[in-house]
């Protein structure tokens, strides 16, 4: 976030000697609480929103689709070309964070699952998801680390001082409202509100890996410890990929992606991408499950005529295009074997 002057912000509420000044909209906020300055400075950068009833709530815990909110608007970062396809179709209010953090590569747990969204959020996924952003991708122990000397943020439990780096953090403690705000704030005093050149190549996406596979790999950039992914509810269900390198140029490669969610005995949900450097073409549909091995799609989620064929490997899945040329350009189709 580019800020030439954070100004001086007054209170919108003057009042008389026996009332509480209030942070401008938020009534649960007094001048003398500990976030007031973070709060009042998120509000005026649009950062944050309050509840319909005027509160800001800074005590409650944050769930980590509000952190995805907030770290999205602190950044301004751009929406993808595309959308994540969700194991959980339902829209949500939270979709357009996610996909513009999934365009970086933010790891976060909830890209594919509206319940985990709505899952309180661990102090070590905010550091993770923080440093990604500010400083490169980083391993846990790196991105407290980097909180902790840029002082964005400090230990919880004493104890553990120069002892035990995640315990004295406190990775697997929840975080407040208020706590992240202060924390964004403190970002924003530091001049931490540049994107990282990891986050920033991923973004522009020259490999032109596909949103939900950037999604993925932000996922699994979260430290085992602080992973929280809904177990797969049948075998067909993943994130699959194919790619080769050929030659030196930009175009010399040839890449295949594949998702597959919602999966009953009957069919599943696919969502594929194809390019092979300059011909590029995607698709998604329902495919009807054959065997318990197989399952064929025979058009696309708008209509056209698309006929692919699907067998289920050991951790693979093999593609194969029958008629899809409405899907894509000359030159390249959706055949291929991918991994899972």
């Amino acid at each position: 976030m580019k800020k030439l002057v954070c100004a001086l912000l007054l209170p919108l509420l003057v009042v008389a000697s026996g009332y509480t000044v209030q942070a401008a909209g938020f009534k649960d906020v007094p001048e003398d609480h500990y976030a007031y300055e973070a709060i009042m400075w998120a509000e005026e950068y649009d950062i944050v929103n309050g509840y319909a009833d005027g509160t800001f709530k800074p005590n409650a815990t944050i769930t980590e689709q509000q952190f995805a909110k907030l770290l999205a608007n602190f950044y301004e970062l751009e929406s993808p070309y595309d959308e994540l396809k969700k194991q959980t179709p339902a829209a949500n209010w939270s979709d357009e964070f996610y996909n513009r953090l999934a365009s970086y590569g933010v790891p976060l747990n909830g890209y594919f699952d509206n319940t985990i969204r709505a899952a309180s959020v661990k102090r070590g996924v905010v550091a993770q998801a923080i440093t990604h952003l500010a400083n490169g991708k980083s391993g846990l122990d790196q991105s407290i680390q980097f909180l902790l000397d840029y002082y964005i943020s400090t230990g919880q439990n004493l104890q553990y001082e120069n002892r035990n780096l995640q315990k004295f953090f406190g990775v697997t403690n929840n975080m407040t409202r208020a706590q992240v705000v202060t924390m964004l704030y403190r970002m924003d005093e530091r001049n931490f509100y540049e994107i990282s050149e990891d986050a920033q190549a991923l973004h522009e996406n020259k490999s032109n890996t596909s949103l939900n596979m950037r999604a993925k790999n932000g996922q699994n950039q979260l430290d085992k410890t602080m992973q929280l992914t809904t177990p797969s509810k049948s075998a067909w269900d993943g994130t699959y990929l194919y790619y080769y390198k050929w030659g030196t140029g930009s175009t010399d490669f040839n890449r295949r992606d594949a998702y597959i969610s919602n999966t009953t005995s009957k069919n599943f949900n696919i969502f594929i991408t194809a390019n092979d450097g300059t011909a590029a073409g995607s698709v998604d549909g329902t495919a009807t499950i054959t065997s318990s091995t197989k399952a064929v799609m025979n058009k696309s989620s708008n209509g056209n005529r698309c006929v692919l064929e699907f067998e289920r490997l050991n951790n693979a899945l093999k593609i194969t295009e029958v008629d899809c040329r409405t899907m894509h350009d000359e030159g390249t189709n959706f055949s291929g074997t991918l991994k899972k």
